[in-house]
């Protein structure tokens, strides 16, 4: 009997990117915000696989790269699925107000503050894609790196890892423009209202919090570091979704509210027939 073909690199992270669709329909059907980063996330991975798929830029070992692209997203899947369990065992809708505690354990802690803060189209199309990428890098990435070091060599991909960093902060802009076209023609009203804090879905944020999310992993695999990261893993979400909403500044603080205020809370939602 002939062996089935080894899965290139491009096409596990083509996998990952059509599972992604799935939920990224299903949001988009029931206008849940959860939806937005759902896009982000499907189109940050379609580049990663693209750029596998043409060899630029020439990764030391491919095949890690799809691998860490996999782990990663196992992350988002998990926490996505065990919402969506919730959701549907308690008849709650997705224009309905939930809060953190209403939310079970078994979501991880990051998700949980992100889904209280994103229900109920309380939110903006922004603060749906920072949120849930601030979650999926400062918790989601650490984790998956961590789980994969226990059976990989991982530091001998630190330069392959810089590698995936230019190829997703190199993307940000084309996808900033995307989203805007698919849910906010007024992402440049949102960009004023977030001025201090939209860098994280910037080239230069995104290199940033990865850069970071590997120093966590580090962290995390310290015996004497390890308690203290987890921690901090866990509740940077949380403090993000604070800063922006109110910050410690009192000015800051009045000129956000105003802000909020003066410029709705306004998306379009695509057609269903619409290409993801």
């Amino acid at each position: 009997m002939a062996r089935a073909a080894k899965v290139p690199p491009a096409g596990i992270v083509d996998e990952v990117a059509d599972r992604i669709v799935g939920y990224l329909k299903r949001y988009d059907a029931a206008h849940d915000s959860r939806a937005v980063f759902a896009y982000v996330y499907l189109k940050l991975t379609r580049n990663l696989a693209d750029a596998l798929r043409r060899g630029d830029p020439k990764f030391d070992d491919p095949s890690w790269v799809a691998e860490l692209s996999r782990s990663l997203a196992a992350e988002y899947f998990a926490a996505a699925d065990r919402m969506d369990t919730w959701l549907t065992a308690s008849g709650t809708r997705a224009d309905q107000v939930v809060t953190a505690d209403d939310l079970p354990d078994t979501i991880p802690e990051p998700w949980r503050d992100v889904y209280a803060a994103i229900s109920g189209g309380r939110s903006y199309v922004l603060e749906d894609a920072l949120f849930s990428m601030m979650a999926h890098i400062s918790y989601d990435l650490p984790t998956a790196l961590r789980r994969m070091s226990e059976v990989v060599d991982i530091a001998g991909h630190v330069a392959d890892y810089h590698r995936m960093n230019d190829v997703l902060g190199s993307a940000v802009d084309g996808v900033q423009d995307d989203l805007a076209n698919r849910y906010s023609r007024w992402l440049a009203d949102l960009d004023r209202l977030f001025a201090r804090d939209d860098e994280l879905f910037s080239n230069y944020g995104i290199r940033l919090s990865r850069g970071m999310a590997w120093y966590n992993f580090t962290r995390l695999c310290d015996a004497h570091a390890s308690a203290e990261a987890e921690r901090s893993i866990r509740t940077s979400t949380l403090a993000f979704i604070r800063e922006v909403r109110e910050p410690d500044d009192p000015v800051l603080r009045l000129a956000v509210r105003v802000g909020r205020l003066v410029i709705p809370e306004r998306r379009q939602w695509p057609s269903p027939d619409a290409n993801p």
